[in-house]
């Protein structure tokens, strides 16, 4: 299943290639996910993707909202 996923991310920068599409959504959200609570190892290829993720406007404005909702409600991060 790595190797899977890592061919399937190797010389792109999306799943589907050079555009995001709804694919890297659901993807996407899974391997930062595991990558932030250590269930995926932090190979580079998974890494970048995820740094590639973060940076796109719409990820970092529904990042801020989550986070205001975990701190409004008290909860660890």
């Amino acid at each position: 299943m790595l190797a899977a996923m890592q061919a399937a991310l190797t010389d792109r920068d999306y799943l589907l290639g050079s555009e995001f599409s709804m694919a890297d959504t659901i993807f996407g959200g899974t391997v930062r996910f595991m990558l932030q609570f250590k269930m995926l190892e932090p190979l580079p290829v998974f890494v970048a993707y995820a740094e590639r993720l973060s940076a796109r406007p719409a990820l970092k404005r529904a990042d801020a909202r989550n986070a205001a909702v975990i701190e409004q409600h008290g909860l660890k991060r």
